[in-house]
């Protein structure tokens, strides 16, 4: 399931559009926001930065998650902030939907990076009852 994730954040970036709105700088590598993040994550081929950009987003998103997902097993199932649907999905479409939430909830770009990613996959991926 890990490496599934991993592979699923390495190759969004490829897929991504590339309709970015800016061009990555290298201040969105200080990662004060989610829409650093955001900018990281969706830095299109052309990009001078998109191979460091999409490195960054990637290991970014897969360490917040493997840091959830450790912090999870104290937790009781009843109060897991996110659960992961089975199949897993591919590391490319869960950047691919962090880009598009990102898009669509400008309200959170504010927010610092991790705490922007914890609310993504939360919406993402509820948990429903009984599971």
């Amino acid at each position: 399931m890990k490496r599934r994730l991993v592979a699923l954040c390495a190759c969004a970036v490829l897929i991504l559009p590339s309709a970015a709105s800016a061009a990555v700088t290298e201040e969105n590598f200080l990662m004060r926001t989610t829409g650093d993040l955001a900018a990281l994550c969706s830095a299109p081929p052309s990009d001078p930065l998109m191979t460091a950009a999409a490195n960054f987003c990637h290991g970014f998103g897969v360490g917040v998650y493997q840091v959830l997902r450790e912090e999870a097993g104290s937790r009781p199932q009843a109060s897991q902030l996110f659960c992961v649907p089975n199949p897993t999905p591919t590391r490319n479409s869960v950047v691919a939907s962090f880009v598009r939430w990102a898009g669509e909830n400008p309200g959170a770009m504010g927010l610092p990076p991790a705490e922007g990613f914890v609310r993504f996959l939360a919406q993402q991926y509820p948990c429903r009852a009984g599971r």
